[in-house]
């Protein structure tokens, strides 16, 4: 019944087939009866139907009763054996005959010839007619109500006083509930921020629970020589200046003082220097006898080097060996410091 309610032959099948209709309780049981179709009819109220919504309704016959009843009570399953004899026994008491078997045949025809049909352009476009009628909630809802206000001024051209009554209420009927869609979302919106409000609040307190939970820990434990210390790089530029602290400063200063007092006391003794026969007293400026600020000429001067080499004699005669001349190994005369330098290759 869902998938084919729309269709434009659905009147046309179903009149004539027999159906399995829900027709209350009995004890806590549901009670099935067998009746057959008499005519499809639009009922005042739209209800849904699975995934779809409609209004129509089967105007159904069980023996000589008839009533009209909406589709969601129809039953998908099979006929029981009470349901049949109890249908059987409700015509008998009409004075109603069974359908013969050409005509089941026959009604079994159209049902496959309606089911095998293809759908025209026509067809569609009624089908997808009659779905947005009965639909709740449009899929666009600007779309839809630029369609109501477009036939609303068509209908007011035409002079279509009813036909105007009824798009202006359905446009009505369209705004309030986008006004309500926009108040529960707009709604979960505001509960949605709340929540994540509330969360990131009990995070932070978690957080700083765990941060004192660790100091605290890091205070009470104990040293492990076994567990490799955390240090990180410090670069020597960035170092923090570290403000001396009272004693340092009164150290210092105390020192400072000490080492004035020195100062004074040796301005106050006489220092006696003797510099090439020469006394240096008390207020008398040192003179520099050299000139210090080249390193070479401050090395630049001579050196009288005399040797003076005893002959050994020796008590024990030595054969002397044949020689044409005799040198002489006492220093004939005396070197200065640049002859001693080049004779031994130093210069």
């Amino acid at each position: 019944m869902e998938k084919w309610c729309h269709a434009p032959y659905f009147n046309k099948m179903v009149i004539g087939c027999f159906v399995r209709i829900g027709i209350g309780n009995n004890n806590s049981r549901p009670v099935y009866r067998v009746a057959e179709v008499v005519d499809v009819v639009e009922t005042a109220k739209v209800y849904q139907l699975g995934t779809t919504r409609t209004n129509k309704g089967l105007k159904l016959r069980h023996g000589s009763q008839e009533r009209v009843f909406r589709l969601e009570f129809v039953s998908n399953s099979d006929f029981t054996d009470s349901e049949f004899f109890k249908w059987k026994e409700a015509l008998m008491l009409a004075g109603m005959t069974v359908p013969t078997d050409e005509e089941v045949r026959h009604k079994e025809k159209d049902i496959h010839s309606a089911l095998s049909s293809k759908f025209t352009d026509k067809d569609i476009d009624q089908i997808v007619k009659e779905k947005e009628r009965f639909r709740k909630t449009p899929y666009n809802y600007a779309m839809r109500k630029a369609n109501l206000q477009k036939s609303k001024a068509i209908a007011e051209q035409l002079g279509q006083t009813e036909e105007t009554e009824k798009l202006s209420e359905q446009l009505e009927e369209l705004e309030g509930r986008a006004e309500e869609l926009d108040r529960l979302r707009s709604a979960n919106l505001s509960s949605i921020s709340y929540i994540n409000q509330r969360n990131r609040q009990r995070n932070i307190l978690e957080a700083e629970k765990a941060i004192v939970e660790e100091v605290r820990e890091m205070r009470n434990a104990v040293a492990d020589p076994f567990t490799r210390r955390k240090c990180l790089p410090q670069m020597v530029t960035k170092t923090r200046d570290i403000a001396p602290s009272s004693d340092i400063l009164a150290k210092l200063a105390e020192e400072k003082q000490n080492e004035e007092e020195r100062a004074k006391e040796r301005q106050n003794m006489d220092i006696d220097l003797s510099t090439e026969g020469k006394t240096i007293r008390k207020g008398e400026p040192l003179q520099a006898h050299s000139n210090h600020d080249d390193m070479f000429s401050a090395h630049d001067f001579d050196i009288k080097i005399d040797l003076e080499v005893p002959l050994i004699v020796s008590s024990t005669p030595v054969a002397a060996k044949p020689s044409s001349s005799i040198r002489d190994t006492a220093p004939g005369r005396s070197l200065n410091l640049e002859a001693y330098k080049k004779r031994r290759g130093l210069i």
